[in-house]
């Protein structure tokens, strides 16, 4: 764990000094952008860091599963499942039969476009910095690289689930489409696109929240209608070892769900504030929104926080907001400072995402 405190801290200073001294240009919540060394350092940083793990999350298996492959291996033939994760493996394999470039790929796509998005996005840019780790976002993508190399994709295309053009549906499936060729879950964020879109706070709002609530509470009337979309997705192997149905997997920790709720509290006293924001404000809150109904489902299996990577860099994006601007000036270090300190013992409580690293380069993490 001492490397990674290294990196976070390297990376938290730089993002500090950039939003110090930045640039010309406006993020996407009217933020000056800092400067773009504060984008290279971090990117730089976390992408060495995942990229040359050799051990963490299901890391291990999936260079045993590259190693068995042969270098005579068939192209995938159009129709396979997740076809262009089959062909991102199969490129791999014909340049080289160490695994290790193919994991360093993947964490380019999978750490690069977050620190972008963070980067022209949040405010205060240090402080999502830090979140980045402190809610596990990081190390949680140690395990699952395809789903998370998906999430990348699509944070590419933030750009138009933000944007107010009659076209942006169109472009924005686009990206969704590309991820959906690295993990078939991807194809969740094409209504999430339209859900986003309505007032924050609205009816519609409310029956999201309630609806994730009771389907926790009564998923068991629901698991036949479930287990029969999972056979089609990429967690059917989860479902063809039972863990939706014979306990081998229980649900996520209460306290990340309240972690991802008491923001969503003060959003929903901060009304005028997010007012300010306009249709950004109202799209950001309701995939915040989105993102805590994930963990409220996960309660009964924790596979379900894994639909989660697709919003919880928005959710770190709206945390910062808050920081900054939903407190009186005067209050705002204290809160900042009690922010820092809250989310450490979070990441402390759930180390085990980190402990389990293991890298030939990285000795004694």
């Amino acid at each position: 764990m001492t490397y990674l405190v290294v990196i976070l801290t390297i990376s938290y200073a730089a993002a500090l000094a950039a939003r110090k001294y930045p640039v010309r240009g406006k993020g996407l919540l009217g933020q000056s952008l800092p400067n773009p060394v504060g984008f290279v350092v971090p990117a730089i940083l976390f992408t060495v860091f995942s990229g040359l793990r050799n051990q963490a999350g299901d890391t291990f298996y999936i260079i045993h599963s590259y190693n068995l492959l042969s270098d005579d291996m068939p192209a995938p033939q159009p129709g396979t499942k997740e076809i262009l994760s089959a062909y991102f493996e199969y490129f791999m394999r014909q340049i080289t039969e160490d695994a290790q470039l193919m994991i360093f790929l993947g964490a380019v796509l999978s750490c690069v476009p977050v620190i972008y998005i963070l980067y022209r996005y949040a405010v205060p840019y240090e402080l999502a910095i830090f979140l980045y780790v402190a809610t596990t976002y990081y190390t949680f993508s140690f395990s699952g690289m395809g789903q998370y190399m998906a999430a990348g994709i699509i944070l590419l295309g933030s750009k138009y689930l933000f944007s107010q053009d009659k076209h942006a549906w169109l472009k924005f499936a686009v990206f969704v489409l590309l991820a959906y060729g690295f993990h078939s879950s991807a194809i969740i964020m094409i209504p999430v696109f339209f859900v986003v879109r309505r007032k924050a706070w609205s009816f519609a709002t409310l029956a999201i929240i309630f609806g994730s609530v009771v389907a926790t509470l009564l998923f068991d009337a629901f698991l036949p209608q479930f287990l029969n979309v999972v056979s089609q997705s990429d967690f059917s192997i989860y479902n063809d070892v039972g863990w939706f149905t014979k306990g081998q997997e229980k649900g996520s920790n209460i306290v990340r769900v309240f972690v991802m709720i008491l923001p969503l509290i003060i959003a929903y006293f901060s009304k005028e504030k997010f007012r300010l924001l306009g249709k950004t404000g109202d799209i950001l809150i309701n995939l915040g929104v989105i993102n805590c109904c994930f963990y409220i489902i996960s309660l009964y299996n924790w596979i379900f926080a894994r639909f989660a990577i697709y919003t919880g860099i928005y959710f770190i994006i709206l945390t910062a907001w808050i920081v900054r601007n939903c407190f009186k000036r005067k209050d705002r270090k204290i809160v900042y400072i009690s922010c820092v300190v809250l989310f450490w013992f979070y990441f402390l409580n759930a180390r085990y995402s980190i402990d389990f690293y293991g890298s030939a380069y990285f000795k004694g993490v």
